[in-house]
């Protein structure tokens, strides 16, 4: 049985390792990049720590299996009648089933000027972009003064917390003394909104307590090379960090006619996580109760294994359970 994976993230990897050394089953990893990122954390390169503990090479994880081919490639096609995907290179891959396990892509919903103008710390280069402007930003006789975090959710409020202490640390080596602020912005009216609320309102204070301020119900209008654009005024600001928006992988836009879309563009799945009899979406790019989450990427990627191993073996597969992340 031929299984062909694309993403080299949690579902693919998870994925892959559940069917390593599996006997009839041959994998093929195929991912744009060599290493799998730790997206989690990797504000952390942002802010001083190495971009090794949030970046793993890809071959690492199955340097022991024999039946796990890791591919670098970025695939742009897929023809579902033919059982094949093309990649970028030109290269096309058969399979018997496929694994669409792409994740999220950085969304600025059409606002001017974020896509030009804004940081990220969505990849490893993003983090380290930002990184070293920080620090060009130091070493100018007009240093920044009011850094921008945009979206509240987890990785918005462990960056801003994260960036207060970093910018401390960092001022004082260079013994620059004027005072800076970090303001994190939410279009919502509260920090991790998928959160209970008293645990929101624990974080919140946390944050007031390491100097970060919080603005809510403020969506950002625009962006331009000297400040951000709110509803009501402006940031005069050369660091503003965007970690509010994603959308789903360009693949499924250019392969449209092959699946239903929900929200965030995402994809709709049956029961099994297919979105036809040999195509299976799991993690950020399917429409599941908790899509969004690494361990229900991991979560995913253990059903659809599973599956597949029965399936190879002539079994009965069963139905889709979703996991409430703990």
């Amino acid at each position: 049985m031929k299984i062909v994976i694309v993403g080299g993230g949690f579902g693919g990897v998870r994925t892959a390792l559940a069917l390593a050394n599996k006997k009839n089953i041959e994998v093929k990893l195929i991912s744009d990049q060599s290493y799998f990122e730790y997206h989690a954390a990797l504000y952390r390169s942002a802010t001083g720590r190495s971009p090794l503990e949030v970046a793993i090479p890809l071959s690492e994880f199955f340097s022991y299996a024999k039946n796990v081919e890791v591919i670098e490639d970025k695939i742009i096609k897929i023809n579902e009648a033919e059982q094949r995907v093309i990649g970028q290179s030109t290269s096309t891959y058969g399979y018997d089933a496929l694994v669409l396990a792409t994740g999220n892509v950085t969304e600025y919903f059409g606002v001017k000027g974020l896509k030009e103008f804004a940081y990220g710390v969505k990849t490893i280069q993003e983090a380290l972009k930002l990184k070293r402007h920080l620090h060009d930003q130091l070493l100018n006789a007009e240093s920044e003064r009011n850094y921008v975090v945009i979206g509240a959710g987890a990785t918005g409020v462990e960056l801003s917390a994260e960036l207060t202490s970093y910018l401390k640390k960092i001022r004082q080596k260079h013994k620059i003394k004027h005072s800076f602020t970090v303001d994190l912005i939410e279009a919502g009216p509260r920090v991790l909104a998928s959160m209970p609320k008293k645990f929101s309102s624990k974080v919140e204070r946390r944050l007031k307590k390491l100097g970060v301020k919080t603005i809510f119900n403020t969506a950002v209008k625009a962006e331009n090379v000297d400040d951000i654009q709110l509803p009501k005024g402006s940031i005069a600001s050369h660091t503003v960090i965007w970690t509010a928006g994603v959308g789903n992988n360009s693949l499924f836009a250019e392969n449209s006619k092959l699946f239903e879309f929900g929200k965030a563009g995402r994809a709709k799945v049956d029961q099994y996580l297919r979105t036809a009899p040999n195509i299976y979406v799991i993690g950020d790019s399917a429409v599941t109760k908790y899509t969004g989450m690494a361990q229900t990427a991991l979560h995913d990627a253990n059903f659809v294994a599973s599956n597949l191993i029965r399936t190879s073996k002539g079994q009965s597969t069963s139905p889709y359970t979703p996991k409430r992340p703990i």
